[in-house]
């Protein structure tokens, strides 16, 4: 492990950042936030940061984690993030220490290839050459060195899988990919994983990952909503099946037992299909026929549990195999078993919905945790031997007298923590304006998206397209990108014509480009200078009222007379995605540009201009009448140097924006 982080201050690794580094810009507010995470592990105390995009806040965060002399976790969220730490940021850190220290990328092991199970799969199926290839070559065995990606059945079929694992058994265990990271790992004073891998390895009490010191959770707002789907349970009639038919053929169970279950399955799920006529139901009352499939799944649970296997030659490790496999089935069977005690006899703190399509051939049902909260709290926080942890993302804080109370409510915390706004360190009276139209109807208004599509015809006719246009649904984005894009003098696509990192490569590429996207677009996408100088969205993205998670929390908000689903729950929710998706456009001192928002109930409603003081201090603009070229009035913005008049209660006249809070 490296050594005590005495042997160098935050100032001093500022100092030589600025002496190694020629093109780094010296930002206060990155060396605030270090020496607040540097704060949160000396004293031991959970850290709770909100910092504003170009801040540099991995960087920030992995010094103090460096100087500290302790392994560190770090924990992300998307793909791109964990290879900025691993690619960017820790290589920079290295270029400034006086010491060395190792750092290691580890994933869940379904992304790295089993040597084991591939050399069994070419005994059965024929392989694509370009496969064959890169599994002899690589010296990773991760799925992510491909530039194309394996049919998922092969994949499934050959990848790492802990259900088949002999470990120090299998005759490949000394090559083995996932175990030669898993090793790697061990060694290294700071490990990058994903929230998905820091939620498995809590809840297997650290099976998966080495004891570590000290947390960053990057992306912090993802992860109240990665757990709620990692401690989900679901079952669906194609899945039930392929089990069902995975248990005769891997372990040989009785095919009487197997049709036994099939027979109640095909009942309990066109039970279903006759009652929930819409793509998603949620379920209230109990389903007792849930019960009779259960009764069948438990029989063949307890004739696996009940099998020896000393029937099989043990050539091979055949039987070692043959209990690994059953017991594989077994796991896959107590969550369904799980979801039909829920189905059958409902608890408060769970709900429970069915999703179809539209034939009825595939029928799910989803049973999800109310509050992940006291499992963040107990195996991330408390932790044993965690010292202590940093929470961070541009989007946290979500206003009112405690602007992190909604998120530490999210995760469990109490108020004993350091929490800090950090600003970003961009200019965005001089770099944006925020155009909020005054002459549009509500969102909900049945001429809305017309008035709408015409508004974003004016708005990309002024920012000469160069935009992204953001919708809070795929039928808004298809409903204005079918009004626009013949009459739109500017290459346009839309989410779903080509891959997203094709679309954000064509963007690139393409002079004036406009796309039209959804969720997936609101965050994680960063595009530097003039080819975005314009993003446009919809609506708050307030969360859509068949959310069956949303609608039984809200649920619960309601019968308690002191807490308010709205200002409580939707609220905050939606204040923290309009600031993902307003981050979009401004990414470097140079960048400038317009954020338009279509939805008047930010100006006319109260809670809008709560939704505006936690946004980016931009100019705000109620009519375009006049300008012609976004581009010449951002120039003679840029020359306004008067700031706007302050009105009572810290709200700035033409002016969105939070300024800092600190509460310890």
């Amino acid at each position: 492990m490296a050594p005590n982080r005495g042997q160098l201050s935050i100032t001093d690794a500022f100092i030589r950042l600025a002496e190694v580094l020629p093109s780094y810009e010296n930002r206060p507010q990155q060396y605030d936030l270090a020496s607040a995470i540097a704060r949160s592990f000396d004293e031991g105390i959970t850290g709770i940061f909100e910092a504003g995009t170009g801040t540099g806040k991995s960087l920030a965060a992995l010094i103090p984690a460096a100087l500290s002399g302790k392994r560190v976790v770090v924990s992300t969220n998307t793909i791109s993030l964990q290879e900025q730490y691993i690619n960017k940021d820790i290589p920079t850190l290295k270029s400034i220490l006086p010491f060395n220290i190792e750092a290691v990328l580890l994933k869940g092991r379904g992304n790295y290839v089993g040597l084991r199970r591939w050399e069994e799969h070419l005994l059965q199926q024929e392989v694509a050459d370009d496969l064959v290839e890169w599994v002899q070559n690589t010296e990773a065995g991760d799925v992510s060195e491909l530039d194309f990606m394996p049919n998922y059945e092969t994949w499934y079929e050959i990848n790492s899988n802990s259900d088949d694992c002999l470990r120090n058994k299998c005759p490949k265990y000394n090559s083995c990919f996932y175990f030669n990271a898993k090793k790697q790992a061990e060694e290294a004073d700071i490990l990058v994983v994903n929230h998905a891998l820091l939620l498995a390895d809590a809840s297997s009490h650290g099976n998966i990952l080495p004891k570590y010191d000290l947390l960053i959770v990057d992306e912090a707002h993802h992860l109240p909503d990665v757990a709620t789907s990692a401690f989900s349970f679901s079952l669906n009639n194609r899945g039930l099946r392929a089990v069902a038919s995975k248990a005769v053929k891997k372990v040989g169970a009785p095919s009487g037992l197997v049709n036994d279950i099939e027979y109640e399955a095909f009942e309990f799920f066109n039970f279903l299909l006759q009652r929930c006529h819409a793509m998603r139901t949620r379920l209230r009352e109990p389903v007792p026929q849930a019960t009779q499939l259960a009764a069948m799944i438990e029989i063949l649970k307890t004739w696996l549990e009940e099998q020896t296997f000393d029937y099989l030659l043990d050539v091979e490790l055949a039987r070692e195999r043959a209990k690994l496999k059953a017991k594989a089935i077994i796991s896959t069977l107590n969550g369904y078993l799980a979801c039909l005690s829920l189905l059958a006899v409902p608890d408060r703190s769970w709900v429970v919905w069915v999703e179809r399509d539209l034939q009825g051939t595939r029928v799910e049902i989803v049973a999800a945790p109310l509050d992940v909260s006291p499992f963040i709290r107990e195996h991330l926080i408390e932790r044993n031997g965690l010292e202590a942890s940093v929470w961070m993302s541009a989007t946290l804080a979500t206003g009112g007298d405690d602007p992190f109370n909604f998120f530490k409510n999210s995760i469990g915390t109490d108020r004993h923590v350091i929490q800090q706004v950090v600003p970003s360190p961009f200019d965005f009276k001089k770099q944006a304006v925020l155009y909020l139209p005054k002459h549009l109807p509500e969102p909900n208004d049945k001429s809305f998206l017309p008035l709408a599509a015409e508004e974003i015809d004016r708005i990309l006719s002024i920012s000469d397209g160069r935009a992204f246009v953001l919708f809070t649904s795929k039928a808004a984005m298809n409903g204005a990108y079918d009004l626009l894009y013949e009459r739109l003098a500017f290459p346009c696509k839309k989410q779903g014509e080509m891959p997203r990192k094709r679309l954000i490569d064509w963007f690139l590429s393409t002079p004036n480009a406009v796309l039209f996207g959804t969720s997936s677009f609101w965050e994680g996408v960063s595009v530097d200078g003039d080819q975005l100088s314009c993003v446009i969205i919809d609506r708050i993205p307030f969360q859509v009222p068949d959310d069956p998670v949303h609608e039984a929390r809200c649920d619960i908000l309601k019968s308690d007379p002191e807490k308010s689903w709205f200002t409580d729950l939707s609220l905050p929710h939606a204040t923290m995605r309009l600031k993902q998706g307003i981050g979009r456009l401004i990414r470097t001192h140079k960048d400038r540009g317009m954020v338009a928002v279509l939805d008047a109930r930010l100006t006319t409603k109260g809670y809008g201009k709560r939704i505006l003081e936690c946004l980016p201090p931009m100019t705000i603009l109620r009519s375009l009448k006049g300008i012609v070229s976004l581009d010449d009035y951002l120039d003679q913005q840029a020359l306004t140097t008067t700031p706007p008049p302050r009105l009572p209660g810290g709200i700035i006249e033409g002016v969105a924006g939070i300024v800092p809070h600190q509460i310890q």
